[in-house]
């Protein structure tokens, strides 16, 4: 997905840049954002490609029992996606991001080529360290998975198998009252823990909160479109990455041994977040945009009010631990 985005962004950028150096007309707003958006999904149907054999028959996933959070759920996830991806175009105009932005395109240009010579997409992978969820109490997958259809974003190889946590009630709302406050998120504010023991790698706790939440904007002003996080090495060549924390919540610092279940940081809604909640996913390589994604096997986990003793978790399900840390 962030493929595309990237390919239709430069498409708007070079056509707004053609039409006024060489037309001298300065494309109106509706103008550039009609043209990134068809771009868009031209190029999104171009790359799509036929699936793995593994993956043929899968079936599409059933969301539709979970809500849109904030006002702009009166437009359902259709309006959401349109508001982020459109206001996502905006990041190129915030050098930091558009740094970050390149970097993660080449880096999974990289790893697009390591994945072919190697014929492996990494589902057979099993993790060294034991790790259990990082957080306590009953969450929700709200994306994330195995396979094509349920992977948070399969082409975007270091996120392959990234899964998003939320806090819903029963009837799998996130928030109380309008959605627009960070506090109205049930998930908001809660302990981030390590799921497993490791050495700290890197931490960020300066970027501030998202702003507009309930809209699906996307914060193309932010210092770093990850928003604050905290990096752990777990195992060699296993590194989970603990993203979208509060400002200022990082409880831990490059250098420090940290044991599974230590309180690292805040549930929060910073980088390119649409709501509050927990990013949380593994690479092989310290480097944030170089990295190979890998699945995680969870130990002991409640699954769906059931307990089991492993899984590889995906979007829909209730999770919580049974692991007494």
């Amino acid at each position: 997905m962030l493929v595309t985005i990237l390919i239709a962004l430069g498409i708007t950028v070079t056509a707004t840049v053609v039409s006024q150096a060489a037309f001298d007309y300065p494309l109106p707003k509706w103008i550039v954002l009609g043209v990134y958006l068809l771009a868009y999904l031209i190029v999104h149907q171009l790359r799509r490609s036929p699936p793995a054999p593994q993956f043929a028959d899968e079936p599409d996933p059933d969301y539709s029992h979970l809500p849109t959070s904030g006002p702009i759920r009166r437009f359902g996830q259709l309006g959401l996606m349109a508001v982020f991806f459109t206001t996502n175009l905006l990041s190129l105009f915030n050098p930091r991001q558009a740094r970050e932005l390149f970097k993660q395109l080449a880096g999974n240009a990289e790893l697009a080529k390591r994945e072919k010579e190697s014929g492996d997409n990494g589902c057979t992978y099993q993790t060294k360290a034991r790790y259990t969820l990082p957080f306590r109490g009953q969450w929700l997958v709200y994306n994330g998975g195995m396979t094509p259809k349920t992977s948070h974003s399969w082409d975007v190889l270091g996120q392959r198998f990234a899964l998003d946590f939320v806090v819903a009630n029963e009837d799998f709302a996130r928030h109380t009252g309008r959605g627009t406050r960070p506090e109205d998120y049930l998930c908001y504010g809660k302990e981030i823990l390590a799921a497993a023991g490791g050495t700290v790698i890197a931490t960020r706790s300066d970027v501030k909160t998202a702003p507009l939440l309930g809209w699906g904007v996307c914060d193309f002003t932010a210092r770093s479109f990850v928003g604050n996080y905290v990096l752990i090495r777990h195992a060699a060549g296993e590194f989970g990455l603990y993203a979208h924390l509060i400002p200022d919540s990082v409880a831990v610092k490059t250098g420090d041994t940290v044991e599974r279940g230590q309180v690292v940081g805040l549930c929060g809604h910073t980088g390119h977040s649409s709501e509050p909640h927990l990013h949380f996913h593994l690479q092989d390589s310290e480097d944030l945009f170089r990295g190979m994604g890998l699945p995680v096997l969870f130990s002991g986990p409640m699954v769906d009010g059931e307990p089991v003793a492993a899984a590889h978790l995906k979007a829909g399900q209730r999770v919580s631990s049974s692991d007494s840390r």
